[in-house]
């Protein structure tokens, strides 16, 4: 008898903040938190309702990336991984919509002022409005301290996305949101 073991599919392409990991057999929930907290720092780690399921987000994209690509069809403490990402919007809980660019600011040197408060993921728009993307949340809410900073001798208006959503009755095309990043980083 020919047998042929062959690896797990790897993770959905479309990549969040938030991992389902599923343990088969169960795993002890402090062997779970700690080879999650290897991959940067979960912002919440949740049991789900499957017996040795567990959502973990994180503050940093790559992070849970990482997580995702390095655990699923792992062996844990004696047993199998599952772990896919779960499709919600945790991870644009990192974009900044900027108000009030001058016409002749480029993407670059939104991106470079942005850079000063963390790793930044992408900057989309043109005219007055950008949106900036950051890996990791937490960096994302230091940089709302921009607001009123110059750039070409105007002041720029620093909001989170949603927020921003919300004053404009949801006014934030589509096109301007950046789409996730593929799952592999360098």
């Amino acid at each position: 008898i020919n047998v042929v073991l062959t690896p797990p599919p790897p993770p959905p392409s479309q990549p969040s903040r938030t991992v389902s990991v599923v343990t088969q057999p169960p795993v002890d929930e402090a062997v779970l938190v700690a080879s999650l907290g290897a991959f940067g720092t979960p912002r919440s780690i949740s049991p789900l309702a499957q017996k040795g399921a567990y959502s973990a987000t994180f503050f940093d994209l790559r992070a849970a990336v990482a997580a995702a690509n390095r655990l699923h069809g792992a062996t844990l403490g004696g047993s199998r991984v599952r772990a896919r990402f779960l499709d919600d919007a945790a991870w644009r809980q990192g974009l900044l919509a900027v108000h009030g660019v001058a016409p002749t600011v480029h993407n670059v040197e939104v991106a470079t002022l942005f850079r000063n408060c963390g790793d930044v993921m992408d900057v989309r728009g043109g005219g007055g409005l950008r949106v900036v993307c950051f890996y990791d949340v937490r960096h994302a809410y230091a940089a709302l301290a921009l607001s009123g900073t110059e750039l070409h001798g105007q002041p720029i208006h620093v909001l989170t996305a949603a927020l921003a959503a919300a004053a404009t009755g949801g006014g934030l095309s589509p096109s301007a949101l950046p789409s996730p990043p593929a799952h592999s980083f360098a």
